[in-house]
């Protein structure tokens, strides 16, 4: 608990202090892949750190506090952060896509490394309850694949959310947790088998209350 703490209070002092000149930080501080390209390497770290409004951040740090600490009662903090940040900084390299995003764009948020923290409990501890993103317990599997069937519907939706780097950051967290896990194989099955489940719900609810 005492990691995700640290995280979540790092980006509300970043957040108080730099509110009164917020578009500049933005500016300055969050990921353009024009300015990344041009040497600016730093903004991949900073913009983990930087939110757009009160709004955006609540949103991101309850659920940052809601995953991270039921990840740390099952890992040790090393790991825990590498996961946090790497997915974080992949999950940014993914603006770089002309696909998705254009070169002005400007990418800010801790969401990217957040989603890796939803992939890394699919698959490292798929049974944990957690509340995300629902309001009620679910085990991590089942989250994921909520996560993942959501993002994955939203992904070519014009739209100011990163779905883009939601889903990379997700599945970076995903291959940890995998690489982490006890039995791989069983760990895939599931999840697929949870994905097919959630897909058919609507249909299956629907055959029994017709």
């Amino acid at each position: 608990m005492k990691v995700t703490s640290s995280l979540v209070f790092l980006n509300i002092m970043i957040f108080v202090f730099t509110f009164p000149f917020r578009v500049h930080t933005i500016n300055e501080y969050g990921f353009r892949p024009v300015a990344f390209l041009r040497g600016e390497y730093h903004l991949i770290l900073t913009s983990l750190f930087i939110h757009f409004d009160v709004a955006h951040l609540i949103f991101n740090m309850v659920a940052l506090f809601l995953l991270g600490t039921s990840l740390e009662e099952k890992m040790d903090p090393i790991r825990y952060l590498l996961v946090y940040f790497v997915s974080g900084i992949i999950g940014n390299l993914t603006m770089l896509i002309p696909f998705f995003y254009s070169p002005e764009s400007v990418g800010i948020g801790a969401s990217g490394a957040i989603s890796g923290l939803v992939g890394l409990g699919t698959f490292f501890c798929p049974g944990k309850l957690v509340i995300f993103p629902s309001v009620l317990p679910l085990p991590f599997v089942v989250a994921g694949a909520l996560y993942f069937l959501s993002t994955a519907l939203n992904l070519f939706t014009p739209s100011q959310i990163g779905y883009p780097v939601h889903m990379i950051g997700l599945l970076v967290g995903m291959v940890f947790g995998l690489l982490w896990s006890k039995n791989w194989g069983k760990g895939i099955l599931i999840f697929v088998i949870t994905l097919v489940l959630i897909i058919l719900l609507p249909l299956i609810l629907g055959l029994i209350f017709v």
